[in-house]
């Protein structure tokens, strides 16, 4: 898979569900071009399609969490893009009308991003 792109891996995983080394190598090698790519596209998303953003969301971060099971020294990448989700994630629990958000690494290796909502 050494020409492969990381679009043409992102769609054999959502087909097929299964991640393995040489796809996480090309995530790890194309990871600043998804991220911006991606984040981007949720961004874009957020005022107008809120629901479609956050389901875009949940698949990035699921497909590096798949990812980073093969692969955990891509956290150390993602590292630069936290403020970036970040800022993604507080603009669409706004929007989607969370009281608030987090943004958690943790084991077995994985990233979350959580929006609370209020009971009422």
């Amino acid at each position: 898979m050494p020409n492969e792109s990381v679009w043409g891996v992102l769609e054999k995983w959502e087909l097929t569900g299964e991640m393995v080394p040489a796809m996480a190598q090309v995530i790890d090698q194309q990871l600043d071009d998804l991220m911006e790519r991606e984040l981007s596209e949720v961004e874009s998303s957020v005022d107008t399609k809120p629901h479609l953003a956050f389901a875009r969301l949940t698949r990035l971060i699921s497909f590096l969490n798949a990812a980073l099971m093969r692969r955990p020294s891509i956290i150390r990448r993602l590292e630069k893009w936290v403020q970036k989700v970040k800022a993604v994630a507080n603009a669409l629990g706004k929007k989607l009308g969370a009281n608030g958000f987090s943004i958690g690494v943790g084991l077995p290796i994985g990233v979350s991003i959580d929006l609370s909502f209020p009971i009422i």
